[in-house]
């Protein structure tokens, strides 16, 4: 299997299936892949921390912790001051097992945890998190509860190695898990990584798996692995272009008191190139497109009369929702603007979201190959609350496959639904973005994109992991 373009998103059981194609077809021993992923791990660590930090491992019996093991002998041999916290409850692992003899080759401190008594932390060090890793699947108890707890209470950097402990495939199981400061990946990625509340920053580290009959849920797009690739989908340009085929693009919204969101999308789609940029709002946002001389202003009341006697024709996309008010008055006009035929592809945010989710008919309306773009409280207003991560993405992927749209649920890590059924994750996101407008920007960025040719996918894709750069 070819990969795309970013790092692979798997559950716990498909990993497992990557891990043992790995080692069956390369051929690779898992004990020589758990090395040659520590010390790919080992290089980060050599890179992002300082030597002179200590470093203390607190490992478990399984396969985590024989990854935990290997981690810390490298770093040792390498001049990092290490200690281990081994936390003896279950049998251990065969690779944990040889891992823990390849110890007894180095000089360092090792402590066995046999109670919450036994585990002494130091505010001085940096906690690395090899107790459980992804395949958990019951929320925790006992002694590693404790120990989870009290690592959350002690608030030192906590580096988490593959997931979180307490963390499964999609959630936490309502119990308690180490508040990671940042998550390693090996190989790939779990998709309860990206659930909002767990707070954390993620680092991916491609190790070689072989991905060949794999089928990964989703990709997570990164700046190292997947920038190649997104300049390559940018809109087809030539030495002779004008701005009659660089596209245009009509951004509708802007109602009254509200016209600076409109402008926000309109600057953002000229910025990237769009050949023509219009917007149709209320007349007393004339004053505020003005000022953007390379802007068409079209003047309407956005009520169903207006759909009588504007041309929705010519347009190759339409942006609609920031700024647009949810009265009886848009209302009608969204009703009766995707009743219209040969409509160009829309791309429907804010206020036009929250009409749709009071007139959920509306949806069978909507153009194919359109998207949506719900901040987290608009899609709770479309879909409802989800019980877990798993949920959601089974509900949005169906939803956007069944209704040939594209879903892109914004938050922190960005999710993409696509109506071909891919899934991808954008992992350039900066709190630069918390801040009202970015949502309109991103708006103007993926019509402008859509309006000079790119397919909605690919739009979306480019616009997502841009947007950071450019608002």
């Amino acid at each position: 299997m070819k990969r795309p373009i970013g790092f692979p998103i798997f559950s716990s059981e498909s990993k497992r299936f990557v891990d043992k194609n790995t080692i069956l077809t390369e051929p690779i021993p898992s004990v020589d892949l758990l090395e040659s992923a520590c010390y790919q791990l080992a290089q980060y660590f050599i890179e992002h921390v300082d030597i002179q930090t200590p470093l203390h491992f607190i490992c478990g019996s399984g396969n985590n912790g024989g990854d935990g093991f290997c981690l810390a002998r490298i770093l040792y041999f390498q001049g990092f001051s290490v200690r281990i916290s081994n936390i003896q409850q279950y049998n251990a692992t065969a690779e944990n097992k040889m891992q823990f003899a390849l110890l007894q080759t180095c000089k360092i401190s090792i402590s066995n945890i046999k109670n919450i008594d036994d585990l002494q932390l130091d505010t001085n060090e940096i906690i690395i998190d090899a107790i459980l890793g992804s395949g958990l699947n019951k929320k925790l108890d006992g002694l590693i509860e404790q120990i989870v707890v009290k690592i959350n209470q002690f608030g030192s950097i906590v580096y988490s190695i593959d997931n979180p402990t307490g963390i499964g495939s999609w959630d936490d199981f309502g119990g308690q898990f180490v508040h990671a400061t940042k998550t390693i990946c090996l190989g790939a990625i779990t998709p309860s990584l990206f659930n909002r509340s767990f707070e954390q920053d993620i680092e991916a580290l491609d190790i070689g798996l072989n991905l060949e009959h794999a089928n990964p849920l989703g990709w997570y797009l990164t700046n190292h692995q997947s920038r190649d690739f997104i300049e390559k989908i940018c809109p087809p340009s030539k030495k002779h272009d004008h701005k009659g085929i660089k596209g245009h693009a009509l951004l509708i919204g802007g109602n009254k008191g509200m016209h600076g969101a409109i402008v926000l999308a309109g600057k953002m789609a000229e910025k990237i190139g769009t050949g023509n940029i219009s917007i149709l709002s209320h007349p007393d946002a004339l004053p505020y497109v003005s000022q953007y001389p390379d802007i068409q202003f079209k003047s309407a009341d956005l009520n169903g009369k207006t759909t009588d006697f504007f041309n929705f024709e010519g347009y190759q996309a339409i942006g609609i929702g920031p700024g647009l008010d949810c009265t009886a008055a848009t209302t009608a006009f969204l009703s009766f603007l995707l009743g219209k035929r040969n409509l160009p592809r829309l791309v429907l945010d804010a206020d036009a979201l929250n009409i749709l989710s009071k007139n959920q008919n509306l949806f069978a309306k909507i153009p194919k190959e359109s998207i949506l773009t719900p901040h987290p409280k608009e899609l709770e207003r479309l879909f409802g609350k989800f019980e877990s991560e798993n949920e959601k993405w089974k509900i949005l992927s169906e939803f956007s496959r069944k209704h040939e749209i594209h879903i892109m649920a914004k938050d922190t890590y960005t999710v993409l639904f696509c109506s071909d059924g891919e899934i991808y994750v954008n992992g350039t996101g900066t709190t630069k973005l918390a801040k009202g407008g970015s949502g309109d920007k991103l708006t103007g960025l993926i019509s402008g994109l859509m309006a000079q040719g790119l397919k909605t996918k690919h739009a979306a894709i480019r616009g997502m992991f841009l947007l950071n750069d450019l608002a």
